[in-house]
């Protein structure tokens, strides 16, 4: 909410300056009646409902470096070291200490400026006599010396006088002026811009977060991947046994010639899906190589496997889970310093009181100091016709309060969105894989008895071929499933998450080395959860 004056006096006015008095009280009544904005808690209620509590939940605790749940070692090593290490984290906390030194800056306007100055100076004073302009060095037929020329002794003394025409005078002075914030202009103004450090040290959290979930789904696609490859040899390798079978029935007369093409042809499509699977293997590590800060030509990921799907996590209370979130606290905050700037704006269509001092000295009278002057001033600045360029900014800023709130909506929507989708889909994600698991049983079996009924010849060789088939694709959607599931697991610790807690983030010290976890000790970890609103 924005400051207001207390109910008592605003001004005691006092001659010498009833008018300016006046003039301030009237000012500060239209300030009050112009400031009358809506609280930012009032501006940030829900404009959507937000249920008592989600979907599902379960009963493990949700720690905010969510990805240690998966016990995985390679994954933990790869997001410790891209925090520190990832391009847009780094942007991110350039960011953030750009509106640090904003916020230094705004405050300096709280305190009085100080300004000295010091000067000496050379002054000459011209001999008593004739001569070109008061100059008796020069002679000639204007002048009164004995004969022409330039007299030396102009600029270096001796001659008749041996006192030098030269003398120096030095001054000092010092200056200082103070803006008395009559209407909250420089308060508002710190204020804004403090929600703006507030505003960037959420979107650091935020896009910290983003990155550990964007490492943790690239880092099980490519354990898919390196899976799938292992798992496509495999296949290849039952298919030629099968062709060799194929070909030994064939020259014993048991099998037709287009049964060993049939399978031939299956040898070779499941080397072709072999090359596909090795490329992705390849473009998922260069994923994961940019993602970490990393060449993606000289990245070697660490050793690692799809693992089992973790206890769901207690999904919390809705209300109090999403207002958690680095994205939702950082567009909070971003309403918060737009409502101050609507403060400033205001401030700005009314008088602006500055006070001066100024001091000067110099030694004109042979002591240094010994002839000072001291100026005392107010001044009292007040606009009167801008052809409505400060209404017009007040308007301007009212309107990105609207934009602000309303992108605070949005992002308050999508979020309960990610939950509930990631909730959703991973709970239909297991019945899947639990039925496609049964299919795969049964393709088994359905192969072993389909082949011994071949061999005895009692059936057609496309029956078993076709069974085969259904066999390795159900093996590869069973793989792929897998993934998909802790995918979903993935974006539900992203949307449920909070700021990342006692790890570093922003990039790594000039000492820091190639290690992942060397660099803690160097820099201290955003904790946003901590920030408050001042």
């Amino acid at each position: 909410m924005l400051p207001a004056l207390p109910g008592r006096t605003l001004l005691r006015c006092s001659a010498p300056g009833p008018v300016i008095c006046r003039l301030l009280a009237g000012a500060a009544l239209l300030w009050l009646a112009g400031c009358a904005t809506r609280p930012v808690d009032a501006l940030t209620a829900p404009a959507v409902h937000l249920p008592d509590k989600f979907a599902f939940s379960g009963g493990q605790p949700l720690d905010n470096a969510w990805w240690q749940a998966f016990d995985d070692p390679g994954l933990n090593q790869l997001i410790d070291y891209a925090l520190t290490h990832n391009f847009t984290v780094a942007a991110a906390f350039a960011r953030l200490e750009q509106a640090k030194a904003t916020v230094k800056q705004s405050r300096a306007g709280l305190f009085p400026t100080l300004t000295g100055t010091a000067s000496e100076t050379a002054i000459r004073r011209s001999r008593s006599g004739g001569g070109f302009g008061g100059f008796s060095g020069f002679t000639g037929t204007g002048g009164s010396g004995s004969g022409g020329g330039f007299d030396p002794s102009l600029l270096f003394g001796g001659g008749q006088d041996d006192r030098s025409p030269w003398s120096t005078q030095e001054s000092l002075g010092l200056s200082a002026s103070y803006e008395v914030d009559l209407f909250g202009r420089v308060r508002n103004g710190l204020k804004a811009d403090r929600l703006s450090l507030d505003a960037q040290k959420a979107a650091l959290q935020s896009a910290a977060v983003t990155l550990a979930g964007n490492i943790a789904s690239q880092w099980y696609q490519y354990q898919q991947n390196v899976a799938r490859v292992a798992l496509l040899k495999n296949q290849i390798e039952t298919n030629k046994n099968v062709l060799e079978l194929t070909t030994f029935s064939f020259n014993n007369g048991q099998a037709a010639a287009a049964d060993v093409l049939r399978q031939r042809r299956t040898v070779a499509s499941s080397q072709a899906q072999l090359a596909q699977a090795q490329a992705q293997v390849q473009v998922a590590r260069h994923a994961l190589a940019v993602l970490a800060g990393r060449s993606s030509s000289a990245f070697d990921p660490p050793a690692g496997q799809l693992v089992d799907l973790p206890a769901l996590p207690a999904t919390g209370v809705p209300s109090t889970r999403l207002m958690q979130r680095p994205d939702v606290r950082q567009a909070y905050y971003t309403v918060a310093s737009s409502s101050a700037s609507v403060a400033v704006a205001i401030a700005d269509r009314f008088p602006q009181l500055s006070l001066s001092a100024n001091y000067s000295g110099d030694n004109s009278n042979s002591a240094l100091f010994s002839n000072w002057i001291l100026r005392l001033g107010a001044q009292l600045t007040q606009p009167i016709f801008d052809a409505g360029r400060r209404a017009a900014e007040v308007e301007r800023t009212k309107a990105v309060v609207d934009e602000n709130v309303a992108d605070y909506q949005q992002t308050l929507s999508e979020a309960l969105q990610e939950v509930d989708d990631a909730l959703i889909n991973e709970d239909r994600q297991q019945v899947y894989l639990k039925r496609l698991r049964e299919q795969l049983d049964i393709s088994e079996n359905v192969v072993a008895n389909l082949r011994l009924r071949y061999l005895r010849g009692a059936t057609d060789y496309l029956d078993v071929l076709d069974a085969l088939l259904t066999q390795q694709q159900l093996q590869l959607d069973l793989l792929t499933g897998r993934y998909q599931l802790l995918d979903y697991r993935i974006n539900l610790y992203r949307a449920l998450a909070g700021p990342i807690e006692n790890r570093p983030i922003g990039p790594a010290g000039d000492g820091d080395n190639d290690d992942t976890s060397d660099s803690a000790a160097a820099r201290t970890s955003t904790d946003a959860a901590s920030v408050s609103a001042s």
